[in-house]
């Protein structure tokens, strides 16, 4: 195995939040790395907050999903708009979610 991948899957096991991807079929148990936290915009004396999140996953466990995969983090279901490819080596995923 590669070592990278090796390096990466046990950043996951250790430091990743707990989720389901497709709790409503195959339900399957994965890890998240939160991103970043949500934006809040400034708009004046009005602040807007993005319901926006952004996780990376395991290429391998997102394997087979795609835009409109639902996610269950907590008691909190979020569902995937969006997700690219960033890593050079192809590991993760980052999934751009909204409340579902």
């Amino acid at each position: 195995m590669d070592p990278f991948q090796r390096a990466l899957e046990d950043s996951f096991a250790r430091h990743g939040l707990p989720a389901t991807l497709d709790p409503d079929g195959g339900a399957v148990p994965v890890r998240l790395l939160p991103a970043r936290a949500d934006e809040i915009a400034s708009l004046g004396e009005l602040r807007v907050q993005s319901a926006t999140g952004l996780f990376e996953i395991l290429a391998s466990a997102f394997a087979g999903h795609g835009k409109g995969a639902v996610l269950l983090i907590g008691a909190e279901r979020r569902r995937v708009q969006h997700h690219r490819i960033r890593d050079p080596r192809r590991y993760k995923v980052l999934l751009d979610t909204v409340p579902a």
